[in-house]
């Protein structure tokens, strides 16, 4: 496999399972963005790196409405090298098995919230690629995400990274939720 990360969404589960534990034998890294569990999605979770999940998955996986335990018992029960919850408007918080790690969602005028997801999930992605700290790939995501909601559709607020950047230096963000 000729990849640097894998990238999923679960929605062909066997599909994404298969390709997973293809880029899991290969060594490279997967990502998983779930916000939805579709039938099959057992076998997709064991060979998931960086699990990122819509606020209520974590719960629906452990029966513990709390992230500050669901997300640690995730990270443990599927073995994967993190297990976060984005949150909309509160950003997002992740366990990286020793410890959380909590980034706060930017404040704009949103327009269409339409891709904030996949945006978020590039921008770690991205984050992650460059060698970022966790912190600084889930601040950068988070102002990814919030920038794309200021333009209509899916893709309409993309910014390059060095407008992301800016945007991060002076933009002011919602209260810590965690």
């Amino acid at each position: 496999m000729n990849a640097r990360v894998l990238h999923l969404d679960g929605h062909d589960t066997a599909a994404a399972a298969l390709a997973a534990s293809w880029a899991r034998a290969a060594g490279v890294p997967v990502v998983a963005d779930l916000d939805e569990l579709y039938p099959g999605y057992e076998q997709l979770l064991p060979n998931i790196d960086f699990l990122i999940t819509s606020r209520d998955i974590p719960e629906r996986l452990t029966a513990e409405a709390d992230l500050r335990r669901s997300l640690p018992e995730v990270q443990r029960r599927y073995a994967c090298r993190l297990s976060a919850a984005t949150l909309g408007h509160e950003g997002v918080l992740a366990w990286d098995g020793q410890r959380f790690h909590y980034a706060p969602a930017y404040r704009v005028d949103p327009v269409d919230t339409t891709g904030a997801g996949d945006i978020f999930h590039a921008g770690f992605i991205y984050g992650f690629l460059q060698g970022w700290p966790l912190q600084r790939q889930l601040a950068f995501a988070c102002a990814a995400a919030a920038l794309n909601c200021t333009g209509v559709g899916a893709r309409g607020g993309i910014q390059p990274v060095a407008a992301i950047e800016a945007f991060m230096a002076k933009a002011a963000k919602h209260p810590a939720a965690y």
